[in-house]
This record gives C-alpha cells, sequence and structure tokens, in this order.
C-alpha cells in the first residue's frame, strides 16, 4: 500500500515538474515574442519618419525641378526653427514688438518677419461654430497691476495706466470678458436642457481679478495650500495673495545680466518653502522664498527648460527641455538621479511638457515628435507610448485620481488616456474637439469633475472629461492663452496670457432647483 503511494507521488512529482517546465519554456516564449513585437513596433515607427523625411525630400525635389520654391522654405515648420524654438503662441500683427524666443515669430530667409508661424485669421464674427451666440456674463472690470512697487494698485481696466502700454497687442473682436455657458453636443441656449445629466445643472464662472506684467506671462502655479499663486515672465517670477491678489514676493536677480529671460516655468515645493523655476539659461533654479534667495540652480540640459513639476513627497523635481530629453533631480542632495529620453524610446525632438502621477509614481513628457511618454519615477523605466495626435503635443496632465492622463495638442484637440495596471496602456479613451487653434495647456479640478484647456484661439474651456461635453467657453484674453492652473483648495482657476495679463476666476456648480 505504501509502495503503491509512493509511487503515485513520485509519478505526480514527476508531472508537476514537467509542467512547470513546460510553463517557463512558454514564458519564455512569450516574454520573446512581446521583444519581437516591441522591436518591430519601434522599426515600424521609424520606417513611418524615414518614409516621411523621404517623402517630403522628393516633394522638395519636384518643386524645384518645376521652378518653384520649395515647401520647406516657403512654409513655417510647425514643430521647430533653425534655432530649436518653440514654435510662435503669440498672435500679433506688429514687428516691433519683442517676444520671447521660444515664442517669437520664425523668420525664413528673405522675410522680413512679418509673417507668423501657426497665426490664424480672426473674422469680427465672435459666435460659435455652430452659429449660435450664447448668453454672456459682464464680468466686474477690475484689475491688478503687477509692477516693480511693493504694493500692487488696484484700478479699473478702463482707466488703467498700462492699457497704452500694452496697445500693440491685438484686440479680440470682443472687447469684453465673455463667459458662454453651456454644452456644444447640443445647440438649444437653454443651459439646463443643454448640461449632461452626469454633472450639476449649471456652471457659475466669473472673474476675480486680473494681474498685468510687464511681459507675455508664460506660466501660472498654485502653492499645494492654495494660498498663492506664482507667475513666470521676462526676467522674474512673483508670488501673489490669491485671496487679495497682492504681489508678496518677486524673484529676480541684476546678476543674470540686462538680456531676455523667460521663466517658461515654476512649480511650488509641496511645503510651500521653494519655488522651482524653469528659465531660458537651460538652468532649474530652486529660490527659497521666505528668505529670497536661489539655494540651488540644477545645470545638465543643452536648451531651454520648458516645464517642470514637483513630487508630491518633495524629494525630487522634474524639468523638460528642448533638448530632447526630462531629468529627474534629487532635490536632497542636488543632483540629477536620471535623464529621461536619452534612448532609443526617447523623443525625438523637444519636450514641452512634463507631469507626475499624484502618487509619484509615474512620470508623463509631452514632446514636439507628437508623441506622449511615460515612465516609472522610481526607477527611470520606460513603460509607455501614446500615439494619436497628428501635431506636437505641448501640455500633459494627470487626474487627481491618477488613472488619466490628459494631452494637449497642436492638432487643436485634447486626448484623454487610460492608464491601466496592464501594459496594454496605449488606447485613447476620448477626444475633446472645439478650440479654433493650437490647445497650449490643459489641467484638471482638484475633484476630476473638470478638464480645462487654454489655446491659442485666446479662449478657455470648461470640459466634462465623462461625457466629452464642452460646457463652458470663456473670452477676454486679447491674446494666446499659455497656461492654465487650478486651485488644489478652491474653486478657482488662473489663467496665463501673451497679452501681459493673468486672470483668476472663480466656478461654481449651481443646482438649478
Amino acid at each position: 500500500m505504501l509502495e503503491s503511494l509512493k509511487k503515485e507521488f513520485d509519478s505526480l512529482a514527476h508531472d508537476v515538474n514537467r509542467y512547470k517546465t513546460q510553463r517557463d519554456e512558454y514564458e519564455r516564449k512569450v516574454q520573446s515574442q512581446i521583444t519581437e513585437i516591441s522591436a518591430i513596433k519601434n522599426t515600424l515607427a521609424d520606417l513611418e519618419r524615414r518614409h516621411a523625411t523621404l517623402a517630403q525630400s522628393y516633394k522638395d525635389e519636384i518643386m524645384r525641378l518645376q521652378g518653384t520654391q520649395p515647401a520647406g522654405e516657403r512654409n513655417f515648420d510647425m514643430r521647430r526653427n533653425e534655432k530649436n524654438t518653440l514654435p510662435s503662441l503669440i498672435q500679433r500683427n506688429e514687428t516691433n514688438f519683442s517676444f520671447p524666443n521660444a515664442i517669437a515669430p520664425i523668420k525664413p530667409p528673405g522675410q522680413n518677419g512679418n509673417l507668423q508661424l501657426g497665426k490664424r485669421q480672426r473674422t469680427e464674427d465672435n459666435s460659435l461654430q455652430r452659429g449660435e451666440e450664447l448668453p454672456s456674463i459682464q464680468a466686474p472690470k477690475i484689475s491688478r497691476t503687477s509692477t516693480d512697487s511693493q504694493d500692487a494698485k488696484l484700478s479699473p481696466l478702463s482707466n488703467s495706466s498700462d492699457k497704452q502700454k500694452n496697445s500693440e497687442i491685438p484686440m479680440s473682436p470682443s472687447s469684453e470678458m465673455r463667459v458662454d455657458s453651456t454644452s456644444e453636443q447640443n445647440t438649444s441656449n437653454n443651459d439646463e436642457s443643454s448640461l449632461s445629466p452626469v454633472v450639476q445643472q449649471n456652471l457659475d464662472i466669473e472673474i476675480s481679478y486680473e494681474l498685468e506684467h510687464n511681459s507675455v506671462v508664460c506660466c501660472v502655479r498654485y502653492s499645494n495650500d492654495g494660498k498663492y499663486l506664482a507667475t513666470g515672465c521676462n526676467r522674474k517670477a512673483q508670488i501673489f495673495s490669491v485671496e487679495t491678489g497682492e504681489k508678496v514676493h518677486t524673484y529676480t536677480d541684476p546678476a543674470w545680466g540686462s538680456g531676455d529671460l523667460y521663466f517658461r516655468s515654476v512649480c511650488f515645493s509641496p511645503d510651500g518653502k521653494y519655488l522651482a523655476c524653469g528659465t531660458e539659461d537651460q538652468t532649474v533654479k530652486l529660490w527659497d522664498i521666505e528668505n529670497e534667495k536661489t539655494v540651488h540652480t540644477f545645470a545638465g540640459h543643452n536648451m531651454d527648460i520648458y516645464s517642470l513639476d514637483y513630487s508630491s513627497d518633495g524629494r525630487f523635481i522634474v524639468s523638460g527641455s528642448g533638448d530632447k530629453k526630462a531629468k529627474v533631480w534629487n532635490v536632497e542632495n542636488k543632483s540629477c538621479m536620471y535623464t529621461l529620453g536619452s534612448d532609443e524610446v526617447g523623443p525625438k525632438d523637444g519636450v514641452t511638457s512634463v507631469a507626475i502621477s499624484p502618487d509619484g509614481r509615474l512620470i508623463a513628457a509631452g514632446s514636439l515628435d507628437k508623441v506622449v511618454r511615460l515612465w516609472d519615477a522610481q526607477t527611470g523605466y520606460f513603460l509607455e507610448r501614446y500615439e494619436g495626435h497628428s501635431d506636437s503635443v505641448y501640455s500633459v496632465a494627470f487626474s487627481p485620481d491618477g488613472k488619466s492622463l490628459a494631452s494637449g495638442s497642436l492638432d487643436k484637440t485634447l486626448k484623454l488616456w487610460d492608464l491601466s495596471e496592464s501594459r496594454s496602456r496605449s488606447r485613447c479613451r476620448s477626444t475633446f474637439s472645439g478650440h479654433t487653434d493650437f490647445v497650449l495647456s490643459v489641467a484638471f479640478s482638484s475633484d476630476g469633475k473638470w478638464l480645462i484647456s487654454g489655446s491659442k484661439d485666446r479662449t478657455v474651456k470648461f470640459w466634462d472629461p465623462r461625457t466629452v461635453t464642452n460646457h463652458a467657453k470663456l473670452e477676454g484674453h486679447k491674446n494666446s492663452v499659455i497656461s492654465v492652473a487650478v486651485n488644489p483648495t478652491q474653486n478657482n482657476f488662473a489663467t496665463g496670457s501673451g497679452d501681459f495679463k493673468a486672470k483668476v476666476w472663480r466656478y461654481s456648480e449651481i443646482d438649478s432647483q
């Protein structure tokens, strides 16, 4: 009896070992096939890029043989110029006005510089594309002027002393602030009937105040406690009290010289003690706010810094640059932990936007090569690429729950990507269409119920990410809306624009009952 049981046990043990060996072999084969598929995918992407380059060269050669000017010389490149700077985000008609290199008009050979990359012709008709004029709300005309003086003065917009100074900025067809609150999925002017039933019945949005600057407002960012707003412009970053709109700190240094030095990105540390600033001098500056001094300068990029983000635990900063790389900086020991983009799967063009997931585990980057990429923040390991935009990606933002990633592009759309636990992540959940020009900035509300976008068409749009519905369109900026930031603790958000102004808005959901 025992001998029989022993034989049966040995037989079962043998079968188990055989099945285990088979399982290991199958797993090895599957892993090999996955690796092979990944290599094929990368090869196809490379072939597509080569094909596009070859097709363009053939087209230019044909045009040259026909005696016409090649397209590459006649039209502005939608992504880069000869100095590897970003395309113009500013709409203007004047030639005697100077903007930062990253948003300056590109001057092709033989041209006088009057033409401008990506400029759209505006019509006098300011109605919706569907032909319907939505109800408008008159915003209070209150301005707070940000100058080099310690105290910002409150003054009516109509009497602003800076209005003459900024008169060269082209005015939008409508000179008044207008908030169009409706659903663009329904052409009815009745707010209650056109809003999605998933959300509350109405949105109430109004401008709180605006902060005038002496140059283009490249970026806006709130502190984690929602009490302060930082802005970046030429040669300085400024911090304002959200409650009063008064300026409380200015970060500048005469040692930087007299030339232009635009602050492209600013970001508070989680404890609010430091402000990280990305500038045109290819460095990330860490500023001690209370003591008003630079505590460290992170150097390592070879081109301008376009974007920054601070991890939720304050341990590291991520920067994106025109040198096609994102870098992860250790704040404690002041060193570079990882360089993202130095391998075959990295960006093939400048990194325009970076973001860290709320839990600090993931890093996302948008690039001029039209692709959004994802890395593991702890190891620097490349995880996934998101392809679907037809033009350069200018902004990325994680949802508050970290389950979704939003991107905004020069193709005039926003896309929402699923971040599942599986590796089959490259799936676009939704595409948001409605802007008439480049989408330059995207941001989620703190509760994740709203997705807000700013565009070169001078508008800000409120989207419901669940129903892909546009609930409100805000007009009032006289130039491109370059940056959008949402207060993490209060129902307000800020916008920065090429019209030299940052605006702070209040929003709320009102039950129509």
